[in-house]
């Protein structure tokens, strides 16, 4: 028995709302993030012993951390317009396969579906 495909596009949509609702919280904590983090710049110091030391592994570290939160951003953001734009497709695909359906079914003069005239035959002779 061959596998059957289903899509219920309202309901993906749902949840692709709570995927934007996260991927909006993902960029105000990001900004927040790094505006605390700006913040620390000076947290080593800029003259001494310890400043020559602790500078360049600090801004190693504030670096990747900063590429850390922006890529953990970017993917929540691209995972949710990417569901958006498969919600959209399937729509579109639907909409016109039933479209060409309906087309057919006119053109061979066929009722609609569901249409059995009463017989319980469903068309069938």
């Amino acid at each position: 028995m061959g596998q059957r495909y289903y899509v219920d596009p309202q309901r993906i949509e749902v949840l692709t709302r709570q995927l934007e609702e996260i991927a909006s919280l993902a960029r105000n904590m990001t900004e927040w993030f790094l505006d605390d983090l700006d913040r620390t710049v000076q947290w080593p110091g800029t003259v001494g012993e310890f400043a020559a030391k602790a500078r360049p592994r600090e801004l190693k570290e504030r670096e990747t951390t900063k590429a850390t939160m922006m890529a953990v951003r970017d993917a929540l953001v691209g995972v949710t317009e990417a569901t958006l734009r498969q919600v959209e497709m399937v729509k579109t695909t639907r909409d016109r396969n039933i479209e060409k359906i309906e087309q057919q079914n006119n053109r061979i003069g066929v009722p609609g579906v569901g249409d059995d005239g009463g017989s319980g035959r469903h068309g069938r002779r």
